[in-house]
C-alpha cells in the first residue's frame, strides 16, 4: 500500500460521528443473498445439546457498525472487527449486543474455522489481499460464506452522476464484480450480483456525506473547503434536488459471495 493510500485508509477515525450518521446502511435483500449461500452448520455441542443452532457471523472492518447492526438484528452471533479505535469506538456503543474487537484483515484475532460467514462490507480495496484472503480462509469453516459488498452511486440517475463530477467521486473501479483473489485461494462458487436501493438525506447531509470520502479528507483545507462549497452549491442549485427537505440518494449495492472449500 503507498503512502497515499494508507492515508487514505486511516482518515475515517477523525470524522467516524458523521461517518455513522450519513454513511448509508446496506439494502437487506442484498446481505440476505450474501448470508443465503452458507448452509446453518450448527455447532456439534448446541445440536448435541437440543439447542437452536445460531450462525457465527465475521463483520470484517466493520467501521461504526452499518452492517453489524443488521447481523443482529437477524438473530446472528456477531463478531466485529475493526482496527480504527475512533470507529470502533462508535460500534462498540451503537452495536452493544455485539463482540467488538480490534484487529485487521490481516490479522484477525479468531481461533481457526471459528466461523460461518465473513463480510466485509465497503472495506476490501483497503486491504492487502493476500494476507487478508489467507486469514479469512483461516477463520471460516469448510462450506462456509466469504462475502464482499460496497455501496456505489447510482449514476444512471443523472444528478448523481453530475455529483460525482462536482467532487471527484471513483466509484466505479470498486465494483465487486471485479474482485480477484490470490492464486490457489481455497474458495469456490463465486458469484456476484447488483442491488439497487436508496436512504434519504438533509441538503446538509450530502455535504457532509462527501466530506467523510477518503479522497476528500486528506486533501489540504483550503482545498478541501472548497471542494465541500461546490457540493452544497450544487446541492442548493440543482433543480432534481434544490430546495427539498430530504433528498433520495439512489445506490447501486454490489455483492461478492464465495464459498470456503
Amino acid at each position: 500500500m503507498d503512502e497515499l493510500t494508507a492515508r487514505r485508509a486511516k482518515s475515517f477515525g477523525p470524522v467516524a460521528t458523521t461517518y455513522d450518521r450519513v454513511r448509508p446502511g446496506y439494502p437487506p435483500d442484498g446481505v440476505s443473498w450474501l448470508l443465503e449461500a452458507s448452509a446453518l452448520p450448527g455447532p456439534v455441542a448446541s445440536r448435541l445439546a437440543g439447542a437452536s443452532p445460531r450462525r457465527r457471523v465475521l463483520d470484517l472492518g466493520a467501521g461504526t457498525g452499518a452492517l453489524t447492526r443488521d447481523l443482529v438484528a437477524r438473530g446472528l452471533d456477531v463478531v466485529a472487527v475493526e482496527p480504527d479505535p475512533h470507529m470502533r469506538a462508535v460500534l462498540e456503543e451503537r452495536v452493544p449486543r455485539a463482540d467488538v474487537r480490534a484487529g485487521s484483515a490481516e490479522e484477525l484475532p479468531l481461533e481457526d474455522g471459528s466461523v460461518d460467514v465473513v463480510l466485509g462490507a465497503q472495506m476490501w480495496h483497503w486491504v492487502e489481499p493476500v494476507r487478508a484472503t489467507s486469514e479469512v480462509a483461516r477463520v471460516l469453516r469448510a462450506g462456509g460464506t466469504f462475502g464482499l459488498l460496497w455501496n456505489l452511486r447510482d449514476e444512471r440517475v443523472e444528478w448523481m452522476a453530475e455529483l460525482g463530477s462536482v467532487f471527484g467521486g471513483e466509484d466505479a473501479h470498486r465494483h465487486a464484480a471485479n474482485v480477484l483473489l490470490p492464486p490457489r485461494a481455497p474458495f469456490t462458487a463465486v458469484a456476484a450480483r447488483d442491488f439497487r436501493w436508496s436512504q434519504e438525506l438533509a441538503p446538509a447531509d450530502i455535504v457532509d456525506l462527501v466530506a467523510t470520502r477518503s479522497h476528500v479528507q486528506v486533501l489540504p483545507e483550503v482545498e478541501r473547503s472548497a471542494v465541500l462549497a461546490r457540493v452544497g452549491d450544487f446541492v442548493a442549485s440543482h433543480p432534481a434536488v434544490a430546495g427539498r427537505g430530504r433528498i433520495v440518494v439512489p445506490y447501486v449495492t454490489s455483492c461478492w459471495r464465495a464459498t470456503r472449500t
